[in-house]
């Protein structure tokens, strides 16, 4: 009976691994937003990198220029509608389980490679694949945090610009600059379209200051660590009733052994 029970608990761990589901609904694209189905084919951060690149080619920007950052920008704004982007079971199925009985933030996605695989990403997802853009090309940012919403800045021309790829403010260049702002999230709202955000008070809070991540985080490292941990043992946690299955008549016979 022992047996039995050890090879049903192992199959039982196994087998998400053979499912590529995703637990959670998945996003759905509200037709509003600016997103180009066409771009699904950049899938890696690499095929990212070098269509922005083929794009600052044609128009002559130099890659540590402000055009080429808001050209990142305007690229993963149409790459990504908004949504969160969840792991499969076949990918981490602990971390997918997790998330969903005890909290989602464990089942979203938070390597860039991973996000690329999705046509949806929430707001700290996006800035996740555009801090990865930025490193590629050297060029310093940080995290600009509100309530419920994530963007970034990054420094060129000696001066720390805003930009927001998720939520899509048409905002000037001279409004970018921090001194422009100031951080207080208020001067922000007038640049966002309330027909597609009607809760700007709540993403943004009201009278509040921004606060800024480390400069060049490598975001959400418990998160990572996390889903790192959780992987391998989403792949190995079946070995172990099959060890056990296997080696406890030995197991047994030495504490036998020991007791007379």
């Amino acid at each position: 009976m022992a047996k039995a029970l050890l090879g049903v608990f192992s199959i039982m761990l196994f087998l998400p691994n053979l499912f590529n589901f995703d637990i959670f609904s998945p996003a759905k694209y509200n037709n509003r937003e600016k997103f180009d189905p066409q771009l699904l084919y950049i899938n890696t951060t690499e095929k990212l990198e070098k269509h922005i690149d083929s794009i600052a080619l044609k128009k002559n920007i130099p890659s540590n220029s402000f055009e080429y950052v808001k050209t990142i920008t305007e690229v993963i704004k149409y790459r990504f509608y908004h949504g969160f982007s969840h792991l499969p079971l076949n990918e981490n199925w602990i971390a997918a389980l997790t998330g969903k009985l005890i909290k989602e933030d464990h089942a979203c996605k938070v390597q860039p490679e991973a996000i690329m695989e999705d046509s949806y990403a929430a707001c700290s997802q996006q800035e996740i694949v555009m801090m990865a853009t930025l490193r590629k090309k050297n060029i310093p940012y940080r995290a600009v945090l509100f309530p419920h919403h994530y963007a970034i800045e990054a420094f060129i021309e000696n001066k720390w610009f805003y930009f927001d790829p998720n939520m899509e403010p048409e905002i000037a260049k001279d409004q970018r600059i921090e001194k422009s702002w100031n951080h207080h999230s208020d001067k922000l709202k007038q640049y966002y379209d309330t027909t597609l955000f009607k809760d700007l008070n709540y993403i943004f809070g009201v009278g509040l200051t921004a606060k800024n991540g480390p400069v060049n985080e490598i975001p959400a490292p418990h998160a990572r660590l996390f889903q790192a941990t959780t992987r391998i043992l989403s792949k190995t946690l079946w070995c172990i009733p099959l060890l056990l299955l296997f080696f406890r008549p030995a197991i047994f016979l030495r504490f036998a052994r020991k007791k007379a």
